[in-house]
Order: C-alpha cells, then sequence, then structure tokens
C-alpha cells in the first residue's frame, strides 16, 4: 500500500510539471495564432487543430489531478456566489476563436440576474471540457444555457452532432461507474464524464447533492449534457 501511495504521489508531481509545460506550450501558440494572423499564413487552421490538442491533454491532466485529490482525501470544492451570465460569458470568449475557427456558430440563452453558489473553476472546467468535445463532434452549432429549475442550477451545452453514444448516456441521478464511461468503439476512457459526475455530487444543500444527465435530442437534435448544481 505504501509502495502504491508513493507512485501516486510521483504520478501526480510529473502531471503537475507536464500541464505547466502544457501552459508554456498553449501561450506560445496563441501568440504564433496572433502573428499568423496578421501574415495570413496558410497554417492558420492548423493551429487552432494543435491548441484542441492541447486543452483536451490540459484537460485530461485536471481530472487526473482531481481523482488524485480525491483518493488523498484532498478534494475540496471552494463556493462562491456568481452572476451565472457572466461565467457564461467567459466560457465562451475563452472557447470562441477554437470553435469559430471550425465555423461553430454559438447560441446562448442565460437570463440576467440569475445567481447562484458553486465553486467556479471546477463547474468552468467541466463547461469547458464539454464544448472542446463540441469542436470535434458538432456539425455547426453549439447552444450554451443556464436556467433554474426547482432547487437547482442547471448549465446545460448542446450541439447539432451525431449525439452520445449508448454507453454514455446518463439519465437524471443516475449512479454512474468509471468502467461504464468507457467506449472502445471511440477510444474514450470517459474520464471527462467520470469528473464532472464527481464535480456535480460535490456540490451539496441540505439534502440535495448534484448530478448530470447526458442524453440525445434536445434544441439541436445532437448530445445535451446538463449539469445541476443545488
Amino acid at each position: 500500500m505504501e509502495a502504491k501511495m508513493e507512485f501516486l504521489d510521483i504520478l501526480a508531481s510529473t502531471l503537475h510539471d507536464m500541464k505547466n509545460s502544457l501552459g508554456i506550450l498553449f501561450n506560445t501558440l496563441e501568440e504564433s495564432i496572433e502573428q499568423c494572423r496578421e501574415k495570413e499564413c496558410s497554417s492558420y487552421g492548423r493551429f487552432f487543430t494543435l491548441q484542441y490538442e492541447i486543452k483536451r491533454l490540459n484537460h485530461s491532466m485536471i481530472r487526473l489531478l482531481s481523482l488524485y485529490k480525491k483518493e488523498k482525501s484532498q478534494f475540496i470544492i471552494n463556493v462562491d456566489y456568481y452572476p451565472v451570465d457572466e461565467i457564461v460569458d467567459d466560457i465562451i470568449i475563452q472557447n470562441k476563436p477554437l470553435l469559430s475557427s471550425k465555423g461553430i456558430q454559438i447560441e446562448t440563452d442565460c437570463p440576467e440576474g440569475l445567481f447562484w453558489t458553486f465553486d467556479r473553476n471546477l463547474v468552468s472546467g467541466v463547461l469547458e471540457n464539454v464544448l472542446n468535445n463540441c469542436f470535434r463532434y458538432t456539425k455547426d452549432k453549439v447552444r450554451i444555457s443556464a436556467d433554474k429549475e426547482g432547487e437547482y442550477l442547471l448549465l446545460r451545452i448542446e450541439d447539432n452532432g451525431r449525439g452520445y453514444p449508448e454507453c454514455m448516456l446518463v439519465h437524471d441521478k443516475e449512479e454512474l461507474s468509471y468502467k461504464r464511461t468507457i467506449d472502445f468503439d471511440t477510444g474514450s476512457t470517459g474520464l471527462g464524464i467520470y469528473f464532472s459526475m464527481l464535480v456535480a455530487k460535490s456540490h451539496t444543500n441540505e439534502n440535495r447533492e448534484g448530478y448530470i444527465s447526458i442524453l440525445n435530442g434536445g434544441a439541436l437534435g445532437g448530445g445535451a449534457f446538463t449539469i445541476y448544481i443545488p
């Protein structure tokens, strides 16, 4: 057991170093994109593919580090009171250049004056991961919406792609095992879904806890991911 924990500590430390290196690489790539845009070079579109892959790796490392903290009982959420529309706007600003590079349109539906208590970094991380996947799987539209439903805040991302495979579908408040999220046809590890569930369940209010829903259909006819925060 001690040897196992030492290995996990080494692995976590290595992931931290790799994540820092990816951050430097991502910033350098953004500078290159700006310079390429000015020169109108032919590699401009390829840079965004690299950006997508870097963000995907970064999200994977964040999820692994979060699961490591959970294993060590160090997974702590820091909640505060936030305007939800600002959170949605920030996520769009950060991801719009990548989505626009592929001609993907972004629709939003978030009422003004809606405030909620949650961990901004964790919830934003969940939504950014879903958006990053939309870059690969949607046809040309993504919709981000927020609303209050009963005693929950719901944040939903929908697209007009082919939808989620059957093995990844998660109905309201359904318990989810990590093994069930693995899709051998697509090569998906399911870590993103499992992390999303962990973040949702970590948000509690009285006798309620958060949960996720992953369905097909929705407003755009493709995949529909929703996180519910009590």
